[in-house]
This record gives structure tokens, sequence and C-alpha cells, in this order.
């Protein structure tokens, strides 16, 4: 089992043409900061859109989570379409690579209307509450500030995240942190990291056996 992330940029059709290169950048560099040091890859394709192959599916929410707030903190709105499925023929270009997580990670993205996130998994795909908290954390993601983002990343993939070290990284205050932090609800978030990480794991088990 692997997981997929198929996702665009939202109204990527409005960006002024002198802009259009610079999105294409930051989407490339943040698709480079997520997928660095692992085993996932990751392609961008249609100009505005790309598509993520996550090894360990149990990371696919963190994943998307993180790749979100890293464009976010850049000024840019992507939705996502998350799938665990079967990959047919593993190969070292996914552009090749066919299987039901990349049709249900694709189908499900022409679908999506105003979500930021969609899951979908062959395994369990009736499993409502990881559905329903993956909707919760869409509605907290989708209203926080580029500063919020940009705090909720650091905080998430920095190994000392304490608040005063948070701050140094920042370059502003503790207190700023911990109010950026706070809006952005970022004990929610970490706690439905968690929660969906331990949900896909019992689920893979499960399928399993």
């Amino acid at each position: 089992m692997i997981a997929v992330i198929s996702g665009d940029v939202i109204k990527s059709q409005h960006i002024p043409k002198h802009d259009y290169d610079a999105m294409l950048y930051q989407l490339d560099q943040s698709l480079r900061a997520i997928t660095e040091g692992n085993q996932n890859q990751s392609i961008i394709y249609r100009g505005d859109a790309f598509q993520l192959q996550v090894n360990q599916p149990e990371h696919v929410c963190s994943i998307a989570t993180l790749l979100y707030l890293h464009l976010k903190a850049s000024g840019y709105e992507i939705r996502q379409s998350l799938a665990i499925g079967e990959i047919d023929n593993a190969r070292a270009d996914i552009k090749t690579a066919t299987g039901s997580a990349f049709t249900l990670s694709g189908r499900s993205l022409d679908e999506m209307h105003n979500q930021r996130f969609i899951f979908n998994s062959i395994i369990d795909p009736a499993d409502e509450g990881l559905t329903l908290n993956l909707a919760f954390a869409d509605a907290l993601l989708t209203k926080m500030t580029q500063k919020q983002a940009n705090a909720l990343y650091v905080y998430l993939t920095m190994q000392n995240n304490q608040h005063s070290e948070l701050a140094k990284h920042l370059k502003t205050s503790r207190e700023n942190v911990t109010k950026l932090l706070n809006l952005a609800h970022y004990q929610l978030i970490e706690r439905f990291l968690l929660y969906a990480e331990k949900t896909i794991i019992q689920s893979l088990a499960g399928a399993a056996q």
C-alpha cells in the first residue's frame, strides 16, 4: 500500500503572467522541502498541478499539511486529494506508475469544490472519523494567515520547537510566537496529525490480517 497526493494551486489562472513563474518556483521549492531526506517522489505537471507518492501512507496527512502550510506561508493556496491504495507497477518516475492509489487521488481532485483536503482509501473508505477530523482541520487551516501558517510550519518541523527557540528562528518575540500558534490552533492540528497517523496504521494492520 502507498498513498498518493494529487493537488493544484487554487485560482492559478488569475495569477498575472509575470508572477506565474514565481508561483511555479515556489511550488517546486515547497515540494523539495517536504520530500527532502525521504523516499517520497514528486512531480509537477500541467504547470500548476502536482502529484506526490508517499511510500509510508501513515504520513500522508502530515505531508499534505506541511505542504499546504509551506505554500500558504508564501501566499499561495492549494487543494489536495489524498488517497491510499495499491501501486501496480512501481517506477522510478511516477508519471508512468499506475494503481488504485493514483486513480482514487486523481479522480477525487477533479471532484473537489471548496475543500482544501479530501481523503479516500481502498482499505476503509467509510472511515467517517478520519474524514470528519480532516474536514475540521481543513476549516482551521483555511482560515490561517500567512504568518500563522509559517509559525505552525516551523513548529511542526523544528526538532526543538519550544516557543523561545521558534522566536529565534522567526526573528520575533516569544510572546508573538505563542500568539501566532494559538491563533493557528496548533495543539488541535498537532493532535489531528497524530490521530490520523494512528488511524491509518490501524487500518493498514487490519487490512494485512
